[in-house]
């Protein structure tokens, strides 16, 4: 339990990240291209951005649920299983982007913030899937 309780924090932490990446962004626009430009130039990546700020805040709710920190919530045990495959699904491109080969975009190299980013998905993910194992009684609350 202790485990997926960690894998919360993580969850929520990676939504902070996203959150102040998708501030800085709307503020970045905003003094470079002006109030109406940014909405209509970049406006769909910060939209993205927020988007994945809302999955990780509710990858991080379900991970307390099943920790058993918080009452449990709707499709308990379907979720965090849901939740722990596209953590590990998405980390596992790690291994593509280390040989140089970006899976988003061909017209992109790879970056360190790619690397750092599928790496800290794929420990949060095998964080989920330890926690889950461990997990007394087998069954997710």
């Amino acid at each position: 339990m202790k485990l997926l309780t960690l894998g919360a924090a993580l969850s929520f932490t990676a939504a902070a990240a996203n959150a102040t990446i998708a501030v800085s962004n709307l503020h970045s626009e905003h003094l470079s291209h002006g109030a109406e430009a940014g909405a209509i130039g970049n406006g769909g990546s910060t939209m993205f951005t927020l988007a994945v700020v809302a999955l990780f805040a509710i990858s991080g709710l379900y991970a307390l649920a099943a920790s058993g920190r918080i009452r449990s919530l709707p499709l308990m045990q379907n979720a965090i299983y849901a939740i722990t495959g596209f953590y590990l699904l998405r980390g596992s491109f790690l291994l593509p982007q280390l040989f140089g080969y970006n899976i988003f975009s061909s017209r992109y190299e790879v970056s360190a913030a790619d690397l750092l980013l599928s790496a800290l998905v794929l420990a949060i993910g095998i964080v989920h899937l330890v926690g889950l194992n461990r997990q007394s009684g087998g069954e997710t609350r």
